[in-house]
């Protein structure tokens, strides 16, 4: 007879400081995969100049 049963553990709900790290933490890898890729760093510099640009004619 075979015995199926759960073996991972329960999971404990994360607090808003561990969710908050964990995004951080994400974050710091998204932006250094970005800055790896010369491509993608040309492209999310663009992004900033025109979103400051965009700012900077709105007030």
């Amino acid at each position: 007879m075979l015995s199926f049963h759960c073996t991972m553990a329960n999971w404990k709900k994360m607090t808003r400081e561990e969710r908050l790290a964990k995004g951080r933490q994400a974050e710091r890898l998204r932006q250094q995969r970005i800055k790896n890729d010369l491509a993608k760093y040309e492209e999310q510099k663009d992004k900033r100049k025109e979103k400051v640009q965009k700012e900077k004619r709105e007030r």
